[in-house]
Parts: structure tokens; sequence; C-alpha cells
């Protein structure tokens, strides 16, 4: 099964909110990093401060039609996406370089992530962290340089939202209208779940790991997800929360539908093209694919680079847009991801520590830690083998961790571990409390428990 393999913090974790005073129709007050000059020359304001813009009433949640007309460029022109804006002029640089910068006061972490991967008989790692839209650091340790690319898992997630997310934009998808409005295959019970009950897993259909298709690169996702519908429901639609791979291989054959695409294209043309993401792709070459569309996991095959997926995270704390004013997604598309998407669905499964706290769950990633008021302080989507992306919204940082930790007895959430195994810790929270540490800021986990 596609388990969050994100590890426990030493200090107690925060009590958290009930469900209901957390959800919100629309959003809650997540708050945007301090950005300056962020969308500079783009058509948006230069700078992006901790008070998002008001959001619609409550009434009304966001889908096709509620993202309003213009919010993808200049007054007048329609949301887009797919990489197809023009460009504007001021286009803002990237932070993102091709050297190494070993920040000194980052030295405490790298020393700690060096000791782990070591005693764990790793090969290596590598840290970058912006902060406040700044490279703060960017160090590659062991056998790994800047360039090295490994399986991301389910980091892949944060990916396919956003994907999803500009299809909503253009409104060729809404998030509330049942998937039988876009795929022949889905009837019965399956045809009333909503693309948004897709991307907070709460659909409803079987575990991944219990559907033989899932995993058979000699077929397509489409002919896959046509099997998967036919199968019976665990639970009606909304009512339950499962973290499993399922919701957005269906999610990706409505993308599919709707646009006549495969998903490796789409996700090529709408993200990783714009961002001049060359290294990252869907269709992995270790799953020897036979089928014509690979049968990418929308949900974990994902295998990316340190720099790629920072340039994801920079378009998302740049509000959506791409160092050359590409609009990737509208300002109201980037803030409905951080909601929490899940309603009163029961929390059914995920890793042990997330069912305990019933971890809140946007548009396919976690939104790890908020406030009582619903203010989102931290979210990420980790990887099962360690890889761990994050926005900290406390510190102004976002950051990403590469490590590839295929032996379970390191991931102390795993399903896999076995009791007695060795306590050492190749990824976690000390990532994200360690880099709050080096940038002179709080804990978002501290922050969330006072």
């Amino acid at each position: 099964m596609d388990v969050d393999a994100s590890q426990h913090l030493d200090a107690p974790r925060p009590s958290r909110p009930s469900r209901r005073a957390r959800t919100s129709p629309w959003r809650t007050a997540a708050v945007a990093l301090t950005v300056t000059a962020a969308v500079a020359g783009c058509g948006r304001a230069t700078t992006s401060t901790a008070s998002s813009p008001p959001p619609p009433p409550a009434t009304a949640p966001v889908t096709a039609a509620s993202i309003p007309a213009g919010s993808g460029g200049e007054a007048g022109q329609s949301a887009v996406g797919a990489g197809d804006a023009t460009p504007a002029a001021g286009a803002y640089p990237s932070a993102i370089t091709d050297a190494p910068f070993a920040n000194p006061e980052f030295a405490p972490l790298a020393r700690d992530v060096q000791r782990r991967v070591s005693q764990a008989g790793l090969p290596g790692a590598s840290l970058l962290v912006l902060k406040d839209g700044k490279l703060a650091e960017q160090e590659a340790w062991g056998a790994y340089d800047l360039t090295t690319k490994v399986p991301i898992a389910s980091a892949s997630k944060w990916f396919s939202g956003v994907v999803i997310m500009s299809l909503v934009d253009e409104g060729k998808i809404d998030l509330d209208a049942p998937i039988s409005t876009y795929l022949p295959d889905a009837t019965g019970p399956s045809g009333r779940i909503t693309m948004r009950q897709l991307v907070s897993f709460t659909s409803g259909l079987e575990y991944d790991e219990r559907i033989p298709c899932y995993n058979d690169p000699s077929i397509t996702l489409a002919v896959c997800n046509s099997q998967i519908l036919a199968l019976p429901l665990l639970s009606p639609p909304g009512s339950g929360y499962r973290y499993t791979g399922t919701h957005l291989h269906v999610a990706a054959g409505v993308a599919q539908a709707v646009t006549g695409q495969d998903w490796e294209d789409l996700f090529q043309a709408r993200v990783a093209g714009p961002l001049g993401m060359t290294s990252t792709t869907f269709v992995s070459p270790l799953r020897a694919a036979a089928s014509p569309d690979g049968h990418p996991l929308p949900a974990g095959s994902g295998i990316s680079t340190l720099g790629d997926y920072g340039r994801f995270l920079e378009m998302l704390v740049h509000d959506g847009v791409a160092p050359d004013c590409t609009r990737i997604l509208s300002s109201e598309a980037v803030a409905e991801m951080s909601v929490d998407q899940t309603g009163d669905a029961e929390f059914m499964t995920a890793a042990s520590y997330r069912k305990a706290d019933e971890t809140p769950y946007g548009v396919a990633h976690w939104l790890d830690a908020s406030k009582a008021d619903g203010t989102i302080l931290l979210e990420s989507s980790p990887g099962k083998f360690g890889f761990r992306p994050w926005i900290d919204h406390v510190n102004g940082v976002a950051g990403v961790y590469l490590v590839v930790d295929q032996d379970d007895s390191h991931v102390a959430d795993s399903p896999d571990r076995a009791p007695g195994a060795a306590d050492v810790q190749t990824s976690g929270e000390f990532v994200i409390t360690g880099t709050a540490e080096a940038v002179g800021g709080r804990s978002p986990m501290a922050v969330a428990a006072r």
C-alpha cells in the first residue's frame, strides 16, 4: 500500500482542533510566504504577504466556475495552464542554481544528516532550502551531487494535485461534479465520486495493494481504471479518509479524458516544461513499461532531482507563477490546495501518527501543522523512501530533502518495520526543525502546539 513514511518528532505533537472547526467550504486563513517582488511585472502585486486575498463566501466551494476569469493573468484574460501563458515583462530570477551553496548556519544539520546516512549505510543525501524566496542552502553529501535523480514515491502526489488544479482553473474539471460526467466507465456508486473526493482521498475506492492491475506496467492507466471503477466501494464517497494511491490513479484518468492527453504529457506540458524540470518524469524506466503510456502512477512513480522539485516549490510560494511569469496556477487554486479537503470524513488509514493526529489533507498533500483558527503553518508531501519536500509558513521556508532509504527498518512509521529494527532515522521532521533553527526561526510544530 502507498503509505506515508514520515517520522515522529521527538517533542510531543500538538493537539489538533476538531475536524469540523478546521474545515471550511472555501478555505482557511492559510498564510503565504513573504516574498518581496515575488511576481513583480507579472500583472500581480509586488509582495506576497502573510494575508491572502479575501475568500469568496463560505457557501461557495472552489470549482471551475468559482475561479474568476482573469485569475490566470492580466485583467480580461482567462485562467491559463499548460505553460501557454504569454510571459510578461519583469520576470523574477529563480533562486536555484547549479552550484552548491554550503551555508555555515546549516553545518549542525549537515553533520546530523551525514551521521544518520552513514549509520544506515546509505550512499548520500542532499538538501535545498529557500528562505523568503532566496537560496539559503543547497548541498549534497556522500556520493550524491545536485543532479542525483531518485524515485520520490508519494512526493509525486503534490505534482499531481497541481496538474489537476490547472484543469480546474481552465474550467475543464469541476471539483464537485460526479466523475461520471467525465468517465463513461464510472457507473453506479463509483460514478457519484467527485474529483474533490479523489484529491482528498475520501472517494471510498479500494486500496491499491489489492488491485492487481495497479502495478502492472503492461496495461495503460485508463484500462486499469476501468477495473478499479468496477470494484465495490469500501465506503460511501466522502465518508472515509484512506491514504492509498487509487484515488489519484482515477483522478489522472479524468484529466486524461477531458484533455485527450496521456498523464505524462499533461505533467510535462503543464508543470515540468514551464518550470524547467528537465529531469522529472512519472514514467519510470525502472518499471520497464510495455503499455503505450508507460502506465504512470500519479500517486507514486515520480522521479526527480533536488533542483527540479525546488523549482516546483518555488512556483508555489510565488503564488503559482514561474520565473518567466508563466502562470501555472491561479492564486485561488494555490490557496485551495492548502485547505483541508476531507470534510467530516472518518480518518481510516495512514501512517500511525497521521491516524492518531488525524492530520488534515489538502489537495494531494498533507497539511502538517496549523493553529487553532485553521491557519496553515506547515505542508508537505513526504515519500516512502525518505524524499521530503515541505513549505514552512512560519519561517518563510520551502525545502527539499533528498534521500533514498529503501530499507524500511530506518523509517520509523513504516508498516514493514521489524520489531527491534535500527533506531536511526534517515528522514523525518528533524530536517524541518533543523532547518528552522538554521534560519534563526521557530519550529512550526512548536508554534502549532502553543
